[in-house]
């Protein structure tokens, strides 16, 4: 009974631990999260299958050239034997022809054939052009990888931008809550009109509802950085990192004035990968003028039966052994060879011209994102000087209000100045982190 006891303790135990474990919580860096998603996101699960792929591709050409072994057995059951008419002088006789019943009632074929490719110059580029598809599979997950990488740091940093705003909306929000209730027992000494009472709660109304939508805009984020890192929908995050760690990791100096070498960027080494399997398929489409070599052995043994008795060792079979070569030499192909080439050639030339393409693109997409960088990190020192600056002013505004200096005109104005102000410095510090991203992979050395 105490075995049963603790047997049913241990079960409950494991089942409540997996289950905690299912919906437990994870603390992330930034790196950890990315290094989480390199193993989990979706994207990249089925970029490790496709390299997977890619390799059984190179076996599966591989083994062409080995020696290939098949066997086969036939079995025939002459319902009605064939006739074979015999003139009678064949027989030493004379007269009518005599007919005459061949084969046996029952007959059984075992064989088996090895066959050895010799040469076939579609098989040795066909090999290569294989191996070629798997270096472009590794390069397209090593794209990819990178891709995640800042899909994940621009979702985590929306995340914290959105909660940044949430807190000093909700810390506004404190202040002009506390202020309608000043301002209601203001109006009830007549210090204040009633419609200055209306204007405020017009402004707490107006708070309230940006902050319910930015609180919305908060979960859709997190939901969406939890995809990105492949979470189950049980399971929840809590971000390490801050928005101060990503500004002080913009090394400004450094992508404004660092050299761009095209050769060492991601997108245009895919390329040349490609690039690279494109010339493949030209020389395998000329392959197509080789001949082709190949050896066979064949064994074989037959039985020949009037009764079934197939498994009578008594009885004899009749063994045959033959090897050989086989040579095809293509010959005439009506143009199609020659047509099929020619398109694998214009195939070549094509990707000549979109290499020079992809080279001026990334010249200028690294102007065009380093002038949005530097565009992105002066509006920033600009809006972040204007919100301390706009801040002070509402501080000091609602300071005045209270003393009866200021009027509600004066601190309606100011707040919506504040309001703006905060709005556009999250903003530009989104921008800033963004393009910090961009440029960084641009430039980045892979």
């Amino acid at each position: 009974m105490q075995r049963i006891r603790i047997m049913i303790s241990l079960i409950v135990w494991l089942f409540w631990g997996a289950e905690a474990f299912s919906q437990g919580s994870f603390t992330f860096t930034l790196k950890q999260a990315q290094e989480y998603a390199y193993e989990h996101n979706y994207d990249l699960q089925n970029s490790r299958y496709d390299i997977e792929i890619a390799r059984k591709l190179v076996k599966e050409n591989t083994s062409i050239g080995l020696p290939q072994i098949n066997g086969s057995l036939s079995y025939m059951d002459n319902l009605a034997r064939p006739t074979m008419i015999i003139p009678a002088e064949f027989m030493g006789g004379s007269g009518s022809d005599i007919a005459l019943q061949i084969g046996s009632h029952y007959t059984t074929t075992l064989s088996g054939q090895i066959t050895q490719l010799l040469y076939s110059g579609q098989y040795l580029v066909g090999l290569q052009t294989a191996k070629a598809f798997l270096e472009t599979e590794r390069q397209k997950d090593v794209k990819n990888r990178m891709d995640i990488r800042d899909l994940v740091a621009e979702a985590y940093i929306s995340y914290l931008i959105v909660e940044e705003s949430i807190n000093i909306l909700d810390s506004t929000f404190k202040t002009v809550n506390q202020m309608v209730e000043e301002a209601r027992t203001f109006q009830q000494t007549g210090l204040i009109e009633e419609m200055d009472v209306e204007q405020m709660e017009l402004n707490k109304a107006t708070l309230e509802a940006n902050l319910i939508t930015t609180k919305n805009q908060r979960i859709i984020a997190y939901n969406y950085l939890k995809f990105l890192l492949g979470l189950q929908e049980n399971q929840e995050i809590i971000l390490a990192d801050n928005l101060e760690f990503f500004l002080r990791q913009i090394n400004h100096d450094y992508l404004l004035n660092s050299e761009f070498d095209y050769q060492f960027n991601i997108d245009y080494k895919l390329l040349k990968k490609q690039e690279k399997l494109v010339f493949m398929q030209y020389k395998l489409a000329k392959t197509a003028y080789q001949p082709t070599l190949a050896a066979y052995l064949n064994a074989s043994t037959n039985a020949y039966r009037e009764v079934w008795d197939f498994f009578d060792t008594k009885q004899s079979w009749y063994g045959a052994a033959s090897w050989g070569l086989s040579l095809t030499i293509p010959i005439w192909s009506s143009g199609s060879r020659k047509y099929n080439v020619d398109q694998a050639r214009l195939e070549v030339d094509k990707m000549k011209v979109l290499d020079e393409k992809v080279k001026n693109s990334l010249k200028l997409q690294v102007e065009t994102v380093r002038n949005d960088f530097n565009k992105s990190y002066m509006i920033f020192l600009n809006k972040k000087q204007s919100l301390q600056t706009a801040t002070k002013i509402y501080e000091q505004t609602v300071i005045k209000y209270r003393e009866g200096i200021a009027s509600s005109t004066d601190l309606n104005q100011k707040y919506n100045q504040f309001l703006i102000s905060e709005t556009e410095y999250t903003q530009a510090m989104f921008n800033l982190l963004k393009s910090n991203i961009a440029l960084s992979k641009l430039l980045e050395k892979v």
